[in-house]
């Protein structure tokens, strides 16, 4: 039987602490992509910090979000990452992954440091790891398949489905959730 420290059990519990606040989140938040609810009364606007940001990019530096493959290129690879100050610590995110038809996901090399994920890629997303310093940390490399012609196509990252967040868990006493924006991808963007 596995014995727990007094602080391994406090992370535990902090840890499912968290996971229960990100997956019934329920805050109402407009970014990028998101498309406005006319079905509400209160049409005020969350806040949604400028500094954290969610980004697809197309090469490991995290600078490319466009690309132009050749007709034979059948994979490709993204990378999905967030960025936040370096005064900042996170420890966990939520989002939700939206690829264009053409793409579906061949392999993932996530963050190794990442303790737990609930959700899938589609829905939505919690993910949770070690408090990390920013400016920025790449959460997943996918290997794509493309499984047909594509023009303009749009990867998204926006709000997970059911809690309607995209954003982070900072590492203070309350896991404060900090709402984030979001930038896109396009393959083969036409000019």
């Amino acid at each position: 039987m596995m014995i727990l420290s007094q602080r391994g059990r406090a992370v535990l519990i902090a840890l499912m602490s968290l996971f229960l606040v990100l997956s019934c989140s329920k805050k109402e938040t407009k970014t990028e992509g998101a498309p406005p609810d006319s079905t509400k009364k209160d049409t005020t606007l969350s806040y949604v910090s400028q500094e954290v940001s969610f980004s697809v990019f197309f090469d490991e530096q995290c600078t490319k979000r466009t690309i132009k493959l050749g007709s034979r290129e059948k994979e490709l690879v993204i990378y999905i990452a967030v960025n936040f100050p370096e005064t900042m610590q996170i420890a966990a995110v939520e989002y939700r992954l939206a690829l264009p038809k053409g793409l579906a996901i061949e392999n993932d090399k996530f963050y190794a440091e990442r303790a737990a994920l609930l959700g899938t890629f589609d829905a939505g997303i919690s993910e949770t790891f070690p408090c990390v310093v920013g400016p920025r940390i790449v959460l997943h490399a996918l290997t794509l398949n493309v499984t047909e012609e594509l023009k303009n196509a749009e990867i998204q990252l926006l709000p997970a489905a059911d809690a309607q967040f995209i954003g982070v868990a900072m590492c203070d006493h309350g896991n404060t959730l900090v709402p984030a924006g979001s930038y896109k991808a396009v393959v083969n963007p036409i000019e």
